[in-house]
C-alpha cells in the first residue's frame, strides 16, 4: 500500500471505514450542528469500536479540524469510525 491517500466519505454515524488491513492517513471533520460538541474515534478494528484506538477528536459548536499523519498509521484489523456524540461530516484518509 503506498501513494496518495483516498478519501472515503463519513456518514455521521457510526461506520465501517476499511474492513481489510490499511494505512489510516488523518481526517478531516466539521461539527454540523453549530449548537453542540461532536465526539469521534478512529478504531483498528473491522467492524466495531474496539480494538486499538488510532485517534479521538472533540470538537466544539461548529468547529472543524484536519488531521494528517504523512508516514501513516497502520490499522491491521481494518478501519472503523465510532460517532460518540453529536453530528459530524467530513472524511476519513485511508492509504
Amino acid at each position: 500500500m503506498g501513494g496518495l491517500p483516498r478519501p472515503v466519505a463519513l456518514t455521521g454515524a457510526d461506520q465501517v471505514v476499511r474492513t481489510t488491513s490499511s494505512i489510516y492517513r488523518g481526517l478531516t471533520v466539521r461539527e454540523t450542528t453549530g449548537g453542540a460538541g461532536a465526539v469521534l474515534r478512529v478504531f483498528d478494528h473491522a467492524s466495531a469500536a474496539s480494538g486499538t484506538l488510532l485517534q479521538t477528536v472533540a470538537l466544539g459548536n461548529g468547529e472543524s479540524l484536519t488531521v494528517v499523519h504523512p508516514a501513516g498509521l497502520w490499522a491491521i484489523d481494518g478501519i472503523y469510525v465510532d460517532v460518540v456524540s453529536g453530528a459530524v461530516e467530513g472524511a476519513i484518509y485511508v492509504g
